[in-house]
């Protein structure tokens, strides 16, 4: 076994998956621009800043965030557009990206969407000196996506010794004072949190296997790519609750089938659904969902743990509105022997 949940020999040459990716999508200045939600730690209703006399001139800000002082960046500065004041209702978008926090300044966070990478087309001019990478666009809908490292190479590293000048902050004795309020809120993180957070403990998709709904982490997951696009390959002498092996983008992934997996229920499935993938460098691993749902927020206090089975925990619960959500936990399933082929 080399990091691999099976390994098989085979040259069966299969078209190329679309994936699904998650993004957030964000409103400048009336335009929607979208961002790989991998990057994004948590979005924070703006606070009062910190500004020292001498900031790099796309930076509108520092603020303390987890015991560290990041620059909130001003993307209005950085991709050009026309500049104008942003208000009380303004969100920081936090990120992390090459080992560093940052945060961006946007007008407001629309949602967290999927976004099929079939209708995500590269800019039709070149890149250089750029900073949206591609374009979405299906239907109605159209988002330019932003290329983060571009944005953080000119904000850290091309830009790091100019003077910021830049008066978009609110000004105004109300507005000033409700941010030193949010500032005082989240730096004491003793009153109630009144900010929308996505970070990795907290965001979660949800979807569906039979009668159950599941939940897996954000931060779990790699892509999702529709079942009825892809052939499966049955290998011989594997467990029950291992559906085959799909040929994603050039790799062999091993598909488990949950209900087998955790209930010891082998229904049929009806060749249509999702190929959810684990994000993990070590197993080639996804689970097949009937189909995925929204996504949604959890607070790690509102997890209970079920009883162990085999003295694992690799299910957990959540309950909204009566509704119970089985939260599979990704680390210990990762560590169950029974995934090894041996």
């Amino acid at each position: 076994m080399e990091n691999n949940i099976v390994q098989v020999n085979t040259n069966t040459n299969l078209a190329p998956l679309r994936p699904d990716k998650i993004f957030a999508i964000l409103t400048l200045s009336g335009q929607k621009y979208a961002l790989d939600a991998k990057c994004v730690l948590e979005i924070v209703k703006l606070t009062e800043l910190s500004r020292p006399e001498m900031l790099p001139s796309c930076t509108i800000g520092l603020f303390e965030y987890n015991d560290k002082i990041i620059n909130i960046i001003d993307i209005k500065s950085v991709l050009n557009i026309e500049l104008t004041p942003y208000d009380v209702n303004s969100m920081m978008v936090i990120l992390e990206y090459k080992d560093n926090v940052f945060g961006i300044l946007a007008d407001s966070l629309r949602d967290l969407e999927k976004l099929d990478i079939s209708d995500i087309q590269p800019v039709p001019y070149n890149k250089e000196h750029n900073f949206i990478s591609s374009i979405y666009s299906n239907n109605e809908k159209q988002y330019s996506i932003l290329d983060i490292d571009a944005i953080y190479d000119f904000a850290f590293v091309q830009n790091a010794q100019k003077q910021n000048d830049l008066k978009l902050l609110p000004q105004d004795e109300v507005s000033l004072e409700i941010l030193r309020q949010r500032k005082g809120e989240y730096l004491e993180k003793n009153v109630q949190n009144p900010y929308t957070k996505m970070s990795d403990k907290d965001e979660f998709v949800s979807f569906f296997v039979g009668e159950n709904k599941y939940c897996l982490n954000m931060h779990d997951i790699r892509g999702f790519y529709k079942l009825q696009d892809t052939k499966m390959i049955k290998v011989p002498c594997t467990p029950d609750f291992v559906v085959g092996l799909a040929n994603i983008k050039g790799d062999f992934i091993c598909v488990i089938d949950i209900k087998n997996y955790f209930h010891s229920q082998n229904v049929p499935y009806s060749g249509t659904g999702t190929i959810i993938v684990l994000n993990s460098d070590e197993f080639k691993i996804g689970i097949l969902a009937d189909a995925v749902s929204d996504n949604i927020q959890i607070k790690p206090e509102e997890i209970s743990a079920l009883t162990k089975q085999e003295g694992k925990n690799e299910l957990m619960q959540y309950v909204r509105e009566g509704e119970i959500y089985l939260i599979i936990n990704i680390k210990e399933m990762l560590m169950n022997d029974k995934l090894y082929i041996r």
